[in-house]
């Protein structure tokens, strides 16, 4: 078992002078021996303002360069970083920490969030700003002090090693503890079903969040355990994106597909800009099919196709999903079953029947516990099975075809529809920028599925059209289309549906701009 450090240092023994990280809001690059002198310094700092092994640590910061240096240096110490996103409100903030029994925090220098997260922090707690200094807290710039006497704790596998946060669709996020034992796995699986092979000849672009596990594990820590060079991308812009794949000839990009279309969409995009490519990853969301041909015509990379949650990393892959973007199959560390949806571990669904798949959780991968949650956990692990609350279609040879979430299917008219079907057909359509499906109450038909559209108004009679030429069923076809100006997401860009329903709810009582057409 390595620690997170631990990764980098072998790194760093293997090739000390290789490049390891390069900033892109400045002209800061660190080699491999630098990279690891720099994040001892750091330590010491931190240890010196009294930060110990198991101390929880909130990060409440961007993509930067010093967050980097600070998860290393947090994990040097054997201390807890807690990412959380930074795009959460104050309250949401203020609220993790607190619930968290959070013992420090490094944060952007916001005056108000300052207060917020000062008073939500366990008695006497660290606070620490990157950026500009401001009344009250140190700053990250002089969180530098002497190494030499700095000794190397050594944690057991199931102690803390970094906490996550799931998405939030639904509510606060929850806090996913992961253990020590987690981290080199979590690297290790890039290789066997990824195809990331070990070299510095691996040049992986940043612009996934680090409070993301795709940005943290699946970018940061695996280019520099894997002798490779991360490429800082503070915040994302498609066509910063795009110039940065291009003069830095990067290999390996790993993100949601969101972000792909985005640099695709892009002013100055052009598919000879992608010729360095060698590994592309995508996960974390749907992606159309249609796009996906186009990606894998255009770039000169491999693309495939992950699925994983926070809490179990990566559970089904595909190598080749171009054709069959649904299609995933078991992984290195993987152990899966789909069963009836209100049943038990046992009751595993026929082959092309529909069920909720659920992931052993006994594997290294996969999660401890939620953050003082024990119902939560209790409720998500079941006889050592992890509850995903991802619905897919069995088949006779292991592999699955994903459909939709549990919580996000429509039962309408006696039948269950998946908003996931719905919307890639409505994409299909050139003048939609935007979409998703959902669920609202309906006297007849119970639940009636809903889309909701962000482009100029269509002619129902063309949407209609789109369903009639396709080969889903007729019965899920939208019986109400709403056409409105955005669709509320996450910061990892997963419709938050709740928001969105009440939102259509609100508008079909209330005076709004909204135009609703039902058919």
């Amino acid at each position: 078992m390595q620690t997170a450090y631990q990764m980098v240092w072998m790194s760093a023994e293997r090739t000390p002078e290789h490049l390891a990280l390069i900033d892109d809001l400045s002209d800061r690059r660190l080699t491999y021996a630098e990279l690891i002198g720099e994040i001892d310094i750091v330590a010491a700092g931190l240890f010196e303002r009294g930060i110990r092994q198991g101390d929880r640590v909130a990060t409440v910061l961007p993509s930067l360069f010093e967050h980097c240096l600070l998860l290393l240096a947090l994990q040097r110490l054997c201390a807890v970083p807690a990412l959380m996103n930074f795009r959460l409100s104050v309250a949401e903030i203020k609220n993790l920490i607190s619930d968290g029994d959070i013992n420090a925090a490094v944060i952007s220098p916001d005056q108000v969030l300052k207060e917020a997260v000062e008073g939500a922090l366990s008695t006497n707690g660290v606070l620490i700003t990157v950026g500009n200094r401001i009344e009250g807290a140190e700053v990250f710039s002089d969180c530098r002090g002497d190494p030499s006497g700095l000794s190397f704790p050594s944690p057991e596998r199931e102690d803390p090693a970094f906490i996550f946060y799931t998405s939030g669709t639904t509510g606060l996020p929850k806090g996913v503890v992961l253990g020590h034992r987690s981290t080199e796995p979590r690297v290790i699986w890039l290789s066997t079903q990824a195809g990331l092979r070990h070299g510095t000849h691996n040049r992986a672009l940043g612009f996934m969040p680090l409070s993301h596990s795709i940005g943290f594990y699946g970018v940061f820590l695996a280019t520099l355990a894997l002798n490779g060079t991360y490429y800082v991308m503070s915040a994302f812009n498609p066509k910063d994106a795009v110039e940065m794949v291009e003069k830095f000839e990067i290999t390996y990009m790993f993100a949601v597909p969101q972000l792909y279309h985005a640099m695709f969409q892009a002013p100055n995009y052009s598919a000879e800009k992608m010729r360095s490519t060698e590994v592309v990853l995508y996960g974390g969301a749907q992606i159309d099919g249609e796009f996906l041909k186009t990606l894998d015509g255009e770039w000169a990379a491999v693309i495939r196709h992950i699925y994983g949650t926070t809490e179990t990393m990566c559970s089904l892959y595909n190598p080749d999903p171009v054709g069959q973007h649904t299609r995933l199959r078991p992984g290195f560390y993987s152990r899966t079953r789909v069963i009836d949806i209100d049943g038990g571990v046992e009751d595993q669904v026929k082959a092309g029947q529909e069920g909720q798949l659920i992931v052993d959780a006994t594997t290294d991968t996969v999660f401890t516990e939620y953050l003082n949650r024990p119902n939560d956990t209790a409720e998500s692990i079941i006889e050592g099975w992890y509850y995903t609350g991802d619905i897919c279609i069995a088949h006779e040879n292991g592999d699955v075809d994903l459909l939709g979430r549990v919580d996000d299917l429509i039962r309408s008219g006696g039948e269950n529809i998946h908003p996931g079907q719905i919307e890639e057909i409505l994409m299909s359509h050139s003048a939609i920028r935007d979409v998703a499906v959902i669920g609202i109450p309906h006297k007849k038909w119970g639940e009636a599925v809903t889309a909701c559209i962000v482009g100029d108004v269509i002619p129902v009679e063309d949407l209609e059209r789109l369903f009639q030429n396709s080969e889903i069923a007729q019965f899920k076809r939208p019986r109400i289309y709403m056409f409105l100006e955005n669709i509320p997401r996450n910061a990892t860009n997963k419709i938050i549906r709740r928001e969105l329903k009440a939102n259509v709810s609100r508008s079909r009582t209330e005076e709004t701009n909204y135009k609703i057409v039902e058919v």
